[in-house]
C-alpha cells in the first residue's frame, strides 16, 4: 500500500488529544490511564496512571508534581513498542528533555508526529529539534500569524546583556522576568556568558539545581540573598513581579523575556522597563519551516493560533485544520477509517459539525465569540481566523455585516427598517399577540433579543448564507411601504433560526453590539491577508468601504486605493491640546530654537468634504453621509466651476457677516425641498481650508504647504471662501490669536503642521486644536430611562435641569447617557427605582436629589427643553456627592453662557 493510499492514524480530540489505536493521549489537561508527557511544563503534566517520557522530563516532573505512577522512561531516538504501534521520542528543541511523539502503526505503516511545544532555533540548554517524514503532523502553533518573526537569538541575547550592563552602571538592579523551567536557564547561561553574575529567586533555583543534576557542567549562580542583590542580575519567574522580593528592591531596572515581545507594547503591558523577544517557541516562519520539513499528507494544529494557522496552510494548498477551537468554522472530520483493535476500549469521539464558514449562522457564531472574549488581540484573532476562511463573495459583505453597515457607502442606499417593521414582521412569524410581544420587549429592552425569544420555536431554518443575507437586506430596502418591508422580512425570519434573526436586526440597526471597532477589524484583515495595518488602514481611510478594503487586501492589491472623485474619504482630524502652552510645546519642545505655528479659526460649524467635477457637485459629511439635498444652495453655486475638486473644510452659516452657531445651521439638516429650505434665513458659505484633488490629480501625500498654494490658485465661486491662516512664534500670539477667534464666535484655534501629508481618518499630533474647556453646569436628575443593547437592564440615560429663581422650578436642559463607569451606572439605577416619582413607558421620573456636574461644547436657546436652552454634545463629568438639589446652577447662569463673550472657563 503506498502512502497516498493507506489511511492516516486516527485522531480524535475530547478534552484533549487522543490516539484511539494504542488508546494514548497527548499532554491531557484531565487525568488520563495512559498519557505521553512531551515536557515537564505545569500545563502539559497531571496525575496519571501511566506515562511516555523522556529521562530528564521524569527527572523536572517530579519535582513539579510528586507522585506515584508508571513511568515509560524513553531516551531519544530509541523504538518502544507500544499497543500496537512503535513510539519513538525525538527532541524537540523548548526545554530540556522536551521530546515530540513519532508514532509509527506497526499494520499499515501510517505515521504520526506530535510536537508538543518545539523550536528550531539552537538554544543554551535544551537539545536541538529532530525531525522525521511523517503523514499526520499535530503541531503547536502558538505563535501562528505573520506578525510573529523574532529577531536573531544572538542579536535578542545582546540587547538583554547591554540592559543589564546600562542598568549595572547605574547602580541599579536589573531584574530579568522568564519562566522557571526553560527561560530562565536560558538566561543563566546568556548572563554566565557575557560574564555577569546572576542571582536566581527560590523558584528559579530549584529548576536549576534539577538541571545541574542533569548537565554536571551547567554555570554557578547565586541563591537570592537581598542582602547581597547589588551588582547582581536577578532571574525571577512573571509572576513575581510585584512580589515583596521584587518591590524591595528600590533602584532596580525590569524585563520580561517573551516571545509576546515582538508587540512594541508589551512592556507597558507587563509593567516592565523593557521587554525581550526571547522565546522557546517557533515563530511563524519556522512554524511554516517545520510542515517543509516533515512533508506530512494532513496537519492538524493546536494552541494560539490554531485556527489561523491552519487557515493560512490551506491556502498554501495543504490541508490542514485546527484542533480543540470551540465553535470551529471549518466542516472536517478528524475520525480516519482504520481498524479497530479488540484491546481498544470503545470511545466517543467529540462530533464536529459545524455550518461552513459562508452561512449565516457562522457569522453570527463569531460575532457571539467576539462580544465574549474581553481582549482586543483575541478579538483580533478570532476575526482573522473567520476571514482568512470565507470566499471572495462572502468576505466583502461580511467584513461590512461586522461594522453594522449593510451596503457600501458609494451605494448610497438603505434598508429603511425600524423597529415598527421588525415587530410587524416578529408578529406574523410568531403568531404573537401585541401585549404579549410588548411584555417580551419590556423585559430585553433590545429589539434582537426580543426577537430572538418570540422567534423561538416558530422557524423553520434551512441553509442561510451570507449573501443571502445581503439578498434580504436589498429586498428590504427595494420594497415600498412598511407592509411589504415587514413581509419581506417575515419571510426570512421563518427559514433561520432566531439566532440569525437576531443577528440581522442587529445589522438592520447599524450596530452588532458586539464590543467591536472598525480599527480592530483592519487589524484583523492585515493579519488574515499578511498586510500591515498601516496598509490596510490607509487603504480603508481613502476607500471609505470595509469591504472593498478587505478584498483587496487578500488579493495583495491595497496599493491600488486612491481617492476618487464622488467617493468620500474620511476626515483628518486634530488631536486636542488644553492650552496655548501645550500647543507650543508639541510645535516647539525646544524652548533654544526658534518656531512657528501655522493657525485656522476652528468654526462652529458642519465639517464638510466637497466633490465637484463635470457640472455635478456632492457634499458629504464628516461619518461620509451625503448632505447635498440639505445644501443645494451652496452646491448650486458650485456647478459652474470648471474642472474638477475635492475641497475640505466647513460648512458655516453667516447673516449680514455675522457667524451664526451650530444650533442655527443644525436647522437645515435634514430638510430638502422648496418648501422646508432655510437657504434664506439661514445662509451658508463653505469654508475651505484644505484641497485634496485638482482636476484629478490626487494631493494627499503632498505635503500641506503645497496644497494650500494650490489651493490659493484656485479661482473660487463667491459660496466659497478660503479659510485665513496666520503664523505665530510664540505663546503670547496663540493666546491672541484664540482670544481673537473667540471674538469671531468661533470655537477656538487649529495649529497644522505646513509639512504634514493629508492622513484620511488619522488624529494625530500634526494638527492640533485649541478650545479650552468652556463652562460645566451643576445639574439634577429629575428622570432616567432604560438604556439599549448592553444598557437595556439599567437607567443609564438621564434628563437633567437647572433651578429657576424666580419660580423655584427645575426646567430639563439636557439629556446625557456618557461619562459615568457601569458601577456607576448601578448604582444610580439601584437610587432611582427606590425614589421613582411616575412612570412613562420606558422612562423614570425621579424625586430630584442626584447632582451631576455637566460638560458640554456650546449651549444656545432652543425650544426643545423646558428651560428654553439646549447644549451641544452634553456629557456627564462627575457626580457631585458633595452637592445638594438646592446648590444646583440657576437658569440665569445657563442663559448667561449663551453669548460667545461669556465663553469663558469656569472657575472653581
Amino acid at each position: 500500500m503506498s502512502n497516498l493510499d493507506r489511511p492516516p492514524l486516527e485522531v480524535r480530540f475530547q478534552r484533549g488529544v487522543h490516539l484511539p489505536g494504542p488508546d494514548l493521549w497527548l499532554d491531557p489537561h484531565d487525568r488520563r490511564d495512559s498519557a505521553f508527557v512531551s515536557h515537564a511544563h505545569s500545563d502539559h503534566i497531571g496525575r496519571h496512571r501511566e506515562i511516555i517520557l523522556t529521562p530528564a522530563t521524569a527527572a523536572l516532573m517530579q519535582a513539579r508534581l510528586p507522585g506515584e505512577r508508571i513511568e515509560h522512561r524513553i531516551p531519544f531516538d530509541e523504538p518502544f513498542p507500544f499497543r500496537g504501534q512503535t513510539l519513538t521520542l525525538l527532541p524537540a528543541g523548548h526545554v530540556l528533555g522536551s521530546a515530540q511523539l513519532f508514532a509509527q502503526d506497526d499494520a499499515t505503516g501510517a505515521s504520526l508526529l506530535y510536537t508538543g511545544d518545539f523550536k528550531l532555533r539552537p538554544g543554551l540548554t535544551a537539545e536541538a529539534i529532530a525531525w522525521r517524514q511523517a503523514d499526520t503532523l499535530i503541531m503547536e502553533t502558538t505563535f501562528g500569524l505573520p506578525q510573529f518573526r523574532f529577531p536573531p537569538t544572538a542579536e535578542v541575547i545582546a540587547q538583554m546583556v547591554e540592559f543589564c550592563r546600562d542598568a549595572l552602571a547605574e547602580d541599579a538592579v536589573p531584574v530579568l522576568f522568564g519562566y522557571s523551567l526553560g527561560k530562565a536557564q536560558e538566561i543563566l547561561c546568556a548572563l554566565a556568558e557575557a560574564g555577569l553574575k546572576p542571582m536566581l529567586h527560590a523558584a528559579v533555583q530549584r529548576m536549576v539545581e534539577i538541571y545541574r543534576g542533569l548537565r554536571p557542567d551547567f554555570p554557578p549562580a547565586a541563591a537570592f540573598a537581598a542582602d547581597a542583590v547589588a551588582g547582581h542580575v536577578l532571574i525571577c519567574p512573571p509572576g513575581t513581579s510585584g512580589s515583596r522580593v521584587v518591590q524591595a528592591i528600590k533602584n532596580r531596572r525590569t524585563a520580561v523575556l517573551t516571545g509576546w515581545a515582538v508587540n512594541a507594547s508589551a512592556a507597558f503591558r507587563y509593567g516592565c522597563d523593557a521587554a525581550f523577544p526571547l522565546s522557546d517557541h517557533a515563530d511563524y516562519p519556522d512554524l511554516l519551516h517545520y510542515v517543509e520539513l516533515v512533508r506530512p499528507r494532513r496537519v492538524l494544529t493546536l494552541h494560539g493560533y490554531a485556527r489561523e494557522f491552519a487557515a493560512d496552510l490551506r491556502r498554501r494548498g495543504i490541508e490542514a485544520w485546527a484542533l480543540g477551537v470551540e465553535n470551529q468554522l471549518e466542516m472536517v472530520s478528524l475520525i480516519a477509517p482504520t481498524r479497530r483493535r479488540a484491546s481498544a476500549a470503545p470511545h466517543r469521539a467529540e462530533t464536529l459539525n459545524p455550518p461552513s464558514p459562508e452561512s449565516f449562522r457562522a457569522f453570527a457564531q463569531v460575532g457571539a465569540e467576539i462580544a465574549r472574549s474581553p481582549g482586543k488581540r483575541t478579538k483580533v484573532q478570532l476575526l482573522a481566523g473567520y476571514l482568512g476562511t470565507l470566499d471572495d463573495a462572502s468576505l466583502p459583505l461580511a467584513a461590512r455585516f461586522l461594522t453594522g453597515r449593510i451596503f457600501a457607502r458609494s451605494e448610497e442606499r438603505v434598508a429603511q427598517a425600524g423597529w415598527a417593521i421588525v415587530k410587524r414582521a416578529i408578529l406574523s412569524v410568531s403568531r404573537l399577540s401585541e401585549s404579549e410581544l410588548r411584555q417580551i420587549s419590556a423585559a430585553h429592552g433590545d429589539q434582537a433579543e426580543t426577537a430572538r425569544e418570540a422567534l423561538t420555536g416558530q422557524t423553520s431554518p434551512g441553509p442561510f448564507s451570507i449573501t443571502d443575507a445581503r439578498s434580504v437586506f436589498e429586498a428590504v430596502g427595494d420594497a415600498r411601504g412598511p407592509i411589504a418591508k415587514a413581509g419581506t422580512l417575515a419571510a426570512a425570519f421563518r427559514r433561520i433560526t432566531p439566532e440569525e434573526a437576531a443577528t440581522l436586526i442587529k445589522i438592520l440597526s447599524g450596530d452588532l453590539r458586539i464590543g467591536l471597532k472598525e480599527g480592530l477589524l483592519e487589524e484583523a484583515i492585515a493579519t488574515a491577508s499578511a498586510a500591515t495595518p498601516e496598509d490596510v488602514r490607509h487603504a480603508n481611510m481613502l476607500l471609505g468601504d470595509i469591504g472593498r478594503t478587505a478584498t483587496l487586501a487578500r488579493h495583495g492589491k491595497l496599493a491600488s486605493a486612491g481617492l476618487t472623485l464622488f467617493q468620500p474619504v474620511k476626515v483628518m482630524l486634530a488631536s486636542p491640546e488644553p492650552s496655548s502652552e501645550a500647543i507650543w510645546q508639541r510645535v516647539n519642545p525646544d524652548p533654544q530654537l526658534g518656531g512657528e505655528v501655522w493657525l485656522e479659526d476652528k468654526f462652529d460649524g458642519i465639517r464638510a468634504q466637497i466633490h465637484v467635477g463635470a457640472g455635478r457637485v456632492e457634499i458629504y459629511s464628516r461619518d461620509l453621509r451625503r448632505i447635498t439635498a440639505e445644501f443645494e444652495d451652496l452646491a448650486a453655486a458650485l456647478r459652474s466651476f470648471p474642472g474638477s475638486a475635492v475641497f475640505d473644510g466647513e460648512i458655516i452659516a453667516r447673516v449680514a457677516g455675522r457667524t451664526l452657531t451650530f444650533f442655527d445651521l443644525q436647522k437645515r439638516l435634514g430638510r430638502t425641498g422648496p418648501d422646508l429650505f432655510l437657504g434664506d434665513s439661514i445662509p451658508v458659505v463653505f469654508a475651505a481650508f484644505d484641497l485634496l484633488m485638482l482636476n484629478g490629480e490626487p494631493l494627499l501625500g503632498r505635503p500641506l504647504r503645497e496644497r494650500r498654494a494650490q489651493l490659493e490658485r484656485v479661482e473660487l465661486p463667491a459660496a466659497l471662501e478660503r479659510v485665513d491662516v496666520s503664523l505665530v512664534r510664540s505663546v503670547a500670539q496663540i493666546e491672541s490669536a484664540f482670544l481673537a477667534a473667540r471674538e469671531r464666535s468661533n470655537e477656538g484655534l487649529i495649529a497644522k503642521d505646513p509639512e504634514s501629508i493629508y492622513f484620511p481618518g488619522r488624529r494625530g499630533l500634526a494638527w492640533l486644536k485649541l478650545k479650552k474647556e468652556f463652562a460645566t453646569l451643576d445639574v439634577v436628575v429629575v428622570a432616567a430611562e432604560w438604556g439599549h443593547g448592553k444598557r437595556h437592564h439599567v437607567l443609564s440615560d438621564v434628563t437633567f435641569a437647572v433651578r429657576d429663581t424666580g419660580t423655584g422650578a427645575l426646567l430639563p436642559i439636557g439629556k446625557a447617557y456618557s461619562g459615568l463607569t457601569d458601577a456607576e451606572i448601578a448604582e444610580l439605577t439601584t437610587h432611582f427605582l427606590r425614589t421613582t416619582i411616575a412612570t412613562r413607558g420606558r422612562v423614570q421620573e425621579v424625586e430630584p436629589a442626584i447632582v451631576l456636574e455637566i460638560a458640554f461644547d456650546s449651549i444656545q436657546a432652543s425650544g426643545r427643553h423646558a428651560s428654553g436652552l439646549a447644549l451641544r454634545f452634553p456629557r456627564i463629568k462627575a457626580i457631585r456627592r458633595d452637592k445638594t438639589a438646592a446648590e444646583i446652577d440657576t437658569l440665569a447662569y445657563a442663559r448667561s453662557l449663551v453669548t460667545p463673550e461669556n465663553r469663558k472657563p469656569r472657575q472653581p
